[in-house]
C-alpha cells in the first residue's frame, strides 16, 4: 500500500555566481553610463598599444568617455570584452570571448583589464590567432587555471 504521507523539502536557497553578480553590476553600470551620455557612437579606436571597437558615450561639453570595449589581437580577431563594474568607470572587467566557459576578472582600471585580457590570450594562444575559430580552438585548448578561493591567485 503506497505511503499517504509527503515529505517535505528543505527549502532551495538560490546562490548567484560570482560571473553572474558581476555580469549584473557590468549591465547596471553599463545602462547608466549609456543613460548619461549626450550620444553615443561605436568606432575602431586605439587603447594603448591595443584596438578595440568602442562603444563611446559623449557628454553635453563634447568630452567622450568608453562605455565598453572588445579587444582585437594583431590580425584583428576579437579576444576579450572591457566592460566598466561601476558606473564611474573605474572597476573594469575583462571576459574572454568565444569560450564555453563563463571566465571574468576584474581590475582597477581599463588599461589594466586591456593588457590582462592580452597577456590571457598570448598564454592560451589566442593572441596569435588568425580567425575566431581559432581564437575559439586556443581558449578550449588551454583552460583557465583554477584560482584559489582564499587569495584568488
Amino acid at each position: 500500500m503506497p505511503s499517504t504521507r509527503t515529505r517535505k523539502r528543505p527549502a532551495r536557497t538560490e546562490t548567484k555566481k560570482p560571473w553572474l553578480v558581476i555580469e549584473e553590476q557590468v549591465w547596471a553600470a553599463t545602462k547608466a553610463l549609456t543613460e548619461s551620455a549626450e550620444r553615443t557612437t561605436s568606432e575602431l579606436r586605439h587603447l594603448g598599444p591595443y584596438t578595440v571597437w568602442a562603444h563611446l558615450g559623449y557628454r553635453a561639453d563634447g568630452t567622450e568617455f568608453l562605455i565598453s570595449a572588445f579587444l582585437a589581437n594583431p590580425h584583428c580577431c576579437v579576444i576579450a570584452g572591457l566592460a566598466p563594474i561601476d558606473a564611474d568607470g573605474i572597476l573594469w572587467r575583462h571576459r574572454t570571448m568565444h569560450s564555453d566557459a563563463v571566465e571574468v576578472t576584474t581590475h582597477a582600471s581599463v588599461m589594466d583589464a586591456a593588457h590582462a585580457a592580452a597577456n590571457e590570450a598570448a598564454q592560451r594562444g589566442a593572441w596569435a590567432a588568425a580567425e575566431t575559430e581559432d581564437v575559439q580552438a586556443a581558449y578550449a585548448a588551454t583552460p583557465r587555471p583554477v584560482l584559489c578561493e582564499a587569495c584568488g591567485r
